[in-house]
């Protein structure tokens, strides 16, 4: 008798214990409870903390986005609406992106436009920027090289030399002849003498073109696009 009573009083705590242990179980299971050494899962579209702030990269006016890539964002509140040139490419290229609103605004304007440049400053006329529209239409890219050889033929470069193109929306190269010239402003040595503008023409010889010094400054005047430098005879 005392063997069973004893077995039914096992059985029966046995009973009450699980039943204990299932309801204290079941709680941790739906507050999502985990055992030790899991990894938490982040929630759908949750990023993982990574103890850093996003960055976020913007691309649009105001400055180059990559070096050798920029989004033209002239300065307008002067008489002559200005453009600085950001960082080339490790070739020594920048392609300035010229947007259909930015080129309604200068249009509207009839400012003239300086690209400022590390070595030379292009100034195009209110006609100048009508003719590239012309030839490449509302939306256009100025492409920039740069190269700081030092010969040019069998000539001394007293400055970088400095392509100046143009394309269209679709990236094809199109020709623009200025008239009037445009204006290829080159920084030169105010002591320097007998310097002449020089083109690189389409056989690969380099051709002198008319230009002008003054103080620091020697101007070229720009009649087609190409590749342009200083020389010293």
């Amino acid at each position: 008798m005392k063997i069973r009573v004893i077995s039914k009083i096992l059985v029966s705590g046995l009973l009450l214990l699980a039943v204990f242990l299932s309801h204290g179980l079941a709680p941790l299971a739906a507050e999502g409870g985990l055992a030790t050494g899991d990894v938490p899962t982040p929630a759908l579209g949750d990023a993982p903390a990574t103890g850093e702030d996003p960055v976020l990269v913007v691309i649009g006016p105001g400055g180059p986005s990559v070096p050798g890539k920029q989004e033209a964002d002239p300065d307008f509140s002067g008489s002559v609406a200005i453009v600085v040139a950001g960082k080339t490419d490790d070739g020594g290229n920048l392609a300035i992106h010229f947007s259909e609103v930015t080129v309604a605004k200068m249009l509207v304007s009839k400012k003239p436009l300086k690209i400022d440049m590390p070595a030379a400053d292009l100034t195009l006329s209110a006609d100048n920027i009508r003719e590239i529209v012309a030839a490449a239409g509302e939306v256009f890219t100025v492409q920039l090289k740069y190269d700081n050889a030092n010969k040019v033929g069998n000539r001394t470069a007293v400055t970088d030399q400095v392509s100046i193109g143009v394309k269209n929306v679709k990236g094809a190269n199109k020709a623009v002849k200025f008239s009037p010239a445009a204006k290829l402003a080159f920084k030169v040595s105010s002591g320097a003498k007998n310097l002449k503008g020089a083109r690189k023409a389409a056989n690969g010889q380099w051709k002198n073109v008319a230009g002008k010094k003054s103080g620091s400054t020697f101007t070229i005047a720009m009649k087609e696009l190409g590749s342009y430098t200083v020389v010293s005879n």
